[in-house]
């Protein structure tokens, strides 16, 4: 560590200011000036008060200070290139380095571009399972608390500019900094945001504390007021509210609206159309019996008088799936019912258990890591459902990204409820505090031996030995290394379920036999007052790939002062590419995407090489002339400038 560099900086900035002020009361005293001497007194005071709020003191992290004298910049390593989905040109992508350095890059490339940020940062349990400026933090360090903020303000800082105005941001804490962290996303965001709490029940058998055995852990979701972004959950059909869909009370008679008077068509008791809206003269009965077995049903009620629908004729077939007929007293009716509800602050469900769902999960995928509390797949699933349901094309960032469950989340959503969502992944390449004891122990001190850490650390860094890993796992497949469980079905036994038995044991049935050829035994279980339906893959069984596509950047850095003056620039355009490829995610690689940042490149381009329908990137100082001009148009290319905010190099500063 530098000997300039100053960790305590505000600690230093508040000791100087203090002293100053008491060197001036002191001379106050001396020249006997008491209006002065009461007003430096109130102004000590002042200095030495806590503010309301979240307080803590500031510290200055390396890897900022590191940013000062050097510019982060990307480079690819194809090596790490996935390209399994052969149907999509579009890319993920997997930054490798200090995520701080990542963020700062993504500033420039995805500033008000991102849907969704899901982040898992460290606990700060004590358990010096984190580092702070190269030191790992345990329960000892009287600071842990205020670096820990520090560490997490300035990345929550990039994180703000990155989302959409609609944009969510979903944090996952514990017990350790829950209170810490919703302070500081109220004074990160400010006023126009808010922070809601959601406890997740996510191990069950419980963590023992000193008093309390802890079962479930916290995501705090972010967004924007006035916006609805947090999507509904579906609900089970026997947990749907039903109510006619025939209007009632005020104007809810046949003359307050006449398009929506018309009837439905009912055939073995499904609805299979809709018929047009009646003329005035005509007034049937509630039910109309067609020779084909089709039952017509009108809004009419038992009284016998016309009302009218709640929907108009229009609108109605938007509706359909939301529909059903019923038969009650000998008469054909038509109700609504909602499948879905908003999600409540509190999720329990057997698929959050993180052992079950993560440890177990990644030894599958990943075998011999040493990745510690991954989290459960649907944990994270949910909480991308909940903010991404509607959203098929949604960027989804992940900062904190550990063992790569967000990524693994996001192509489970495509897979199960279609889209084409995107992930963008980054994390440091950290070995572990074990693993550094072993090289220490073996070979000797990381900055003594550089190179043969840098060996080390591609070998067993988090990011090259479990993330990629298991992205490349989601992608290729993988084989389970032991009988592996999952819920697919769980209802708690209501008095209102057990009325309905037979509609249970339908449902129960149809997806036993839906999965009989996905698993190799499906349970039918009873505990905790719920029946629950279980498939079980045993030991040796592949599950089957997610193919998408997948690019691997990696930090790092240009020293500026190698060059001097508009050489620097000329340097920087050398890093140009990553960018377009990240923020329009595409590969560069692809003969449809071409990339063209001066003149001179442009000038030595004959026509053979334009690509027909192809996407130019081109350097917005650039233009064509009459010639190329008519190449672009007869080739059907499309232009695209590229940002100036990429070039200069104030701009990278």
């Amino acid at each position: 560590m530098s000997q300039d560099f100053i960790e305590r900086l505000r600690k230093n900035e508040k000791e100087g200011a203090v002293a100053y002020v008491k060197e001036l009361l002191k001379q106050a005293r001396e020249d006997r000036r008491n209006d002065d001497v009461d007003k430096l007194e109130k102004l000590v005071r002042l200095l030495n008060t806590k503010k309301y709020g979240l307080v803590w003191e500031e510290h200055t992290e390396l890897v900022e200070e590191e940013m000062k004298t050097k510019i982060p910049v990307f480079i690819e390593d194809e090596t790490k290139k996935i390209v399994d989905n052969l149907d999509s040109e579009s890319y993920n992508f997997l930054l490798e380095g200090d995520n701080l350095h990542s963020l700062h890059l993504l500033k420039k490339t995805h500033t008000g571009a991102i849907d969704v940020i899901y982040i898992d940062p460290p606990y700060n349990t004590g358990a010096r399972n984190w580092k702070y400026n190269n030191n790992y933090i345990d329960y000892k360090d009287s600071y842990k608390h205020s670096k820990w903020i520090s560490m997490m303000k300035s990345r929550l800082d990039c994180a703000r500019l990155l989302l959409k105005e609609d944009g969510v941001l979903v944090c996952a804490i514990d017990e350790n900094e829950v209170a810490t962290l919703k302070l500081l996303l109220e004074e990160v965001f400010g006023d126009e945001f808010t922070v809601d709490v959601v406890t997740i029940v996510q191990n069950p058998r419980g963590i023992q504390g000193n008093n309390f055995s802890y079962i479930n852990e916290f995501a705090l979701f972010v967004y924007k007021k006035n916006y609805k972004v947090i999507f509904e959950k579906e609900v089970d059909e026997v947990d749907i509210a039903w109510s006619s869909l025939r209007n009632w009370g005020g104007e809810s008679l046949r003359s307050d609206a006449k398009n929506c008077f018309y009837g439905i068509k009912i055939k073995n008791g499904k609805i299979v159309g809709f018929e047009e809206v009646l003329d005035d003269s005509e007034h049937p009965q509630k039910n109309r019996f067609l020779e084909d077995g089709t039952v017509v049903v009108y809004p009419i009620d038992n009284s016998g008088i016309e009302r009218k629908w709640r929907y108009a004729r229009q609108t109605v077939e938007s509706i359909w799936h939301i529909l059903r007929a019923t038969f009650k007293k000998g008469i054909w009716d038509i109700e609504i019912g909602k499948p879905y509800a908003p999600y409540k602050t509190v999720w329990t469900d057997k698929k959050y258990d993180a052992n079950e769902y993560g440890t177990q999960l990644i030894n599958s995928m990943v075998p011999n890591n040493d990745f510690d509390f991954p989290k459960s797949l649907w944990n994270v699933y949910e909480c991308l459902y909940a903010t991404t349901k509607e959203k098929e094309d949604a960027i989804i960032l992940d900062f904190f990204a550990g063992s790569g469950t967000t990524g693994h989340a996001v192509e489970m959503l495509n897979k199960l409820c279609g889209g084409n969502r995107t992930y963008i992944l980054a994390t440091n390449n950290a070995i572990g505090e074990k693993k550094e004891r072993e090289f220490k122990k073996t070979i000797g001190a990381p900055e003594e031996y550089e190179v043969e850490y840098s060996v080390y650390e591609e070998k067993y860094g988090i990011c090259s030995s479990i993330t990629y890993p298991r992205l490349k796992a989601v992608s290729e497949g993988f084989i389970h290394k032991k009988d592996f469980k999952e819920v697919l079905f769980e209802k708690k036994l209501t008095p209102n379920i057990l009325k309905r038995l037979d509609s249970l044991k339908i449902d129960i049935d149809t997806i036993v036999e839906l999965n009989k050829e996905v698993y190799d035994k499906v349970d039918i279980v009873f505990e905790d007052s719920s029946v629950k339906i279980i498939g079980v893959n045993k030991k040796g069984k592949t599950v089957k790939g997610i193919p998408h596509n997948l690019k691997y950047f990696k930090t790092d850095f240009v020293v500026k002062e190698d060059f001097p003056d508009v050489s620097l620039e000329y340097e920087l355009l050398n890093y140009v590419t990553p960018l377009v490829e990240l923020e329009f995610g595409v590969d560069i690689s692809n003969p449809k995407v071409q990339v063209i940042l001066s003149e001179d490149q442009l000038d030595k381009m004959d026509e053979t090489d334009f690509v027909d329908n192809s996407t130019l990137f081109i350097h917005p100082d650039i233009f064509f002339d009459a010639n190329q001009k008519r190449i672009l148009r007869d080739k059907n290319i499309t232009i695209q400038e590229i940002p100036n905010y990429y070039f200069g190099k104030d701009i990278w500063s």
